[in-house]
């Protein structure tokens, strides 16, 4: 599975998407990240789809779209930051270009990119 995220990259419980969310949010075209820093040396992220949207079919479908969207984009962000990535309803039936598109618009945005040295944000 080429976009998989070891268990320590990925946020899982319901407390962790809360407290992210509590966070700093950017919106684009249908997908909105919430952000915070984290206290760890590697970035973590979190996928939510709500299950009045679409079916558990094509909420997997867009995760796996989205997951494989973030690992193209992390490239250039620092560690040390908690994201997770909210599918609105206007993304739904969008084709991998423009879910690639506002992934990396959101990612453009925020304020998480890598500056000369390593690991810390501009």
């Amino acid at each position: 599975m080429p976009y998989a995220y070891r268990k320590s990259e990925r946020i899982r419980s319901n407390n962790e998407f809360v407290s992210v969310m509590r966070g700093k949010r950017l919106s684009v075209d249908g997908l909105s990240l919430f952000y915070t820093r984290n206290d760890k040396a590697h970035f973590r992220v979190g996928i939510a789809v709500s299950k009045k949207l679409v079916n558990a079919v094509g909420r997997n479908r867009l995760k796996r779209q989205i997951r494989a969207c973030i690992m193209q984009g992390l490239r250039e962000t620092a560690s040390g930051y908690d994201l997770v990535f909210v599918v609105r309803r206007e993304l739904l039936h969008a084709d991998h270009a423009r879910v690639l598109t506002a992934v990396e618009k959101l990612l453009h945005r925020a304020p998480l990119r890598r500056s000369g040295s390593e690991g810390t944000a501009t």
